[in-house]
């Protein structure tokens, strides 16, 4: 029987201290099925010839078709191979579809006929290797995907990448990588081989030569406020992005084998930064490349580049490998929970397309097919069962709510959990322990942070209680069948906009309609505005303000006026009195506003106009 999770405590410093299973989880009829399923068929129509046109042009093979073309395989040849391998190779890790198989033993089979005798296996030359963002963003698709290829049952994916690594670690452009575009998504790629059954000590020692920074550590560890949009350093590359998040993977790597303090020093201290000024309502990450950034600026109008999905699936994986140091902290799974229904299902579009950006005014994006976002997407899509439970020798944590069926392998014999739970549409989650033989372990049951007050857990002829941004936990020995039942009550959250596109002009009667309050016509960006307002010594006159239900980012669907705004003829503070329940499950009125529904923001189409921020006035 293989091991249900990679336990590489054994070659580390630093344990984690539980595991995410590496299968045995099953979805059950709900939101994450759904998602799971159109993931799968997104996969389906990206062409084959296509992905591996490069691939084939470098081996001297006949290369049929045509590849895709735009900056993703112009300038980034070969990425989108691995955005379906990452992609087939996750969801067929808990299920097994035969086109989808077909797709990843196609990829892998040609992959591996192109591989070079030394081990090399991109799609472009070698002498090609060292430039752009070959070495980072395309060398850790290729390894993320081939992972995922060989916990899908390709084993010959284990010598490939083996072998790639090898490769990579004795490569002439060493010296030079980490100038190159990007450079800091490189860091996680040699660490993350390292914690696979087929790592070695190398991985890390090439990683710490030719990536670390350590002054950039040093900036965290002291928390520079600018340093998180601004990198003082020679050249252009590697640039800000929000994608450096990822290079904090891979930097708790190197604690986790060094043991040495700094590196979770600077982590900590990065996540707070980021926590404290770029995250914005609703968990998406405002910190992007090509953005005037600033601390707390938090973008709204399109098309700003915010809210980007890369950034946010980096968040999501940083949280989880926290998570599994600290697994208590339930502060970690709330953010990786909201960044899921408020980024990454949101960015879904249908089974055709995922979205870069996760705009939250006036309209979302419509979805593309191999961008970067792409990639990341049916990543965290394949990898939706993983994120429900996590695993320890004698503990199993309940961290997210989803229909789903557990079968958790232990020297004793099998525990079969089934959740039954139409959440987030309903709040009532019941959990089935079944245990053929006997068995001591505790169960620790998350309750959300966002819950609107203590939970009362049924477990049998014992009721206890949970409390808000904790887990509950029952430890016993289990016998035969068991039942526990709680409910999950959404709290509803009220957030103030205090970002760069403030309101700060006063408001004007709407013809015709007494007493409705609209903005005069504005210029384009509305960003602009507030700050010529500002300097003129006004105060805001309007304000906006969004609301979270549980997890989920609310969005007021309905027209905008001619600036593109909705105003909301209510006191903010007081939403209790004006949103009134609909007759479907998330779905609310609001008082004397016909033509709007408050609803989850990831239910809506890129049609939809919306916004999670109307706008109010102010007394």
């Amino acid at each position: 029987m293989p091991n249900q999770f990679n336990d590489n405590n054994q070659k580390n410093a630093i344990p984690d201290r539980i595991f995410s299973p590496l299968y045995g989880v099953r979805l059950k009829e709900g939101l994450f099925a759904d998602v799971f399923a159109r993931n799968r068929a997104f996969l389906k129509t990206i062409d084959l010839d296509a992905m591996l046109y490069w691939f084939r042009r470098r081996a001297g093979k006949d290369a049929p078709g045509e590849p895709y073309h735009g900056h993703f395989e112009d300038n980034i040849k070969g990425q989108t191979a691995g955005l379906a391998l990452m992609g087939a190779g996750n969801a067929l890790r808990w299920e097994e579809d035969p086109e989808l198989r077909r797709i990843l033993d196609a990829l892998v089979d040609e992959i591996r006929d192109c591989q070079e005798l030394d081990g090399y296996l991109m799609a472009v030359p070698q002498t090609e290797f060292g430039t752009k963002e070959y070495p980072h963003y395309v060398r850790i698709w290729l390894t993320y995907g081939l992972h995922a290829a060989a916990l899908a049952g390709r084993q010959d994916a284990w010598d490939m990448l083996r072998r790639w690594q090898d490769w990579f670690n004795r490569c002439d452009d060493l010296p030079i990588i980490r100038y190159l575009n990007l450079a800091f998504q490189g860091v996680v790629a040699s660490t993350y081989l390292y914690n696979t059954p087929i790592g070695r000590q190398e991985d890390i020692d090439t990683t710490i030569r030719y990536y670390e920074e350590d002054w950039r550590l040093g900036q965290f560890i002291m928390k520079e406020r600018d340093a998180i949009h601004i990198r003082r350093q020679p050249g252009y590359e590697p640039h800000p992005h929000g994608t450096e998040i990822e290079a904090m993977e891979g930097y708790l790597d190197l604690y986790r084998n060094t043991g040495k303090h700094y590196y979770l020093r600077a982590v900590e201290n990065f996540y707070e930064l980021y926590k404290q000024d770029w995250i914005s309502v609703g968990g998406g990450i405002a910190m992007c490349e090509f953005l005037d950034a600033s601390p707390q600026c938090y973008p709204l109008a399109p098309p700003k580049p915010y809210n980007e999905l890369c950034c946010s699936s980096f968040w999501i994986l940083l949280n989880q490998r926290l998570h599994r140091l600290f697994p208590d902290r339930e502060s970690y799974v709330a953010e990786m929970e909201a960044s899921l229904y408020n980024i990454a299902i949101a960015n879904q579009d249908g089974e055709t397309g995922i979205r870069y950006f996760a705009w939250i005014d006036q309209h979302k994006q419509p979805g593309g097919k191999v961008h970067c976002c792409c990639g990341v997407g049916t990543r965290l899509f394949g990898l939706l069962p993983e994120f429900i439970y996590s695993i320890g020798p004698d503990t199993l944590y309940v961290d997210l709510y989803a229909a789903s069926r557990f079968e958790w392998e232990r020297p004793e014999g099998v525990v079969s959990v089934n959740m039954d739970t139409a959440f987030p549409f309903a709040d009532e989650i019941t959990l089935e322990i079944d245990c053929a033989q006997a068995q001591d372990f505790e169960l620790k049951l998350r309750i959300p942070g966002w819950a609107a007050g203590p939970v009362v857990i049924s477990d049998g002829d014992k009721i206890l209680t949970g409390q808000p941004g904790s887990y509950a936990g029952i430890r016993r020995i289990w016998r035969g069948k068991n039942r526990i039942i709680y409910r999950l009550p959404l709290g509803w959250r009220l957030t103030r906009y205090t970002g760069k596109e403030t309101i700060r002009m006063p408001g004007i009667q709407t013809p015709g309609i007494p007493g409705t309050p609209v903005l005069p016509e504005l210029p384009a960006e509305t960003a602009d505005v507030a700050d010529q307002s500002h300097d003129h010594g006004q105060t805001p006159v309007w304000e906006r303000y969004a609301l979270e239900y549980g997890p989920l980012l609310m969005a007021f669907a309905g027209p905008l006026n001619e600036c593109q705004h909705r105003i909301l003829p209510h006191n903010p503070q007081q939403y209790t009195d004006w949103i009134i329940p609909d007759s479907q499950p998330l779905s609310f009125r609001v008082k004397e506003v016909a033509d709007v529904r408050l609803v989850p923001y990831f239910t809506l189409d890129s049609q939809q106009p919306f916004t999670c921020y109307p706008l109010f006035t102010v007394d």
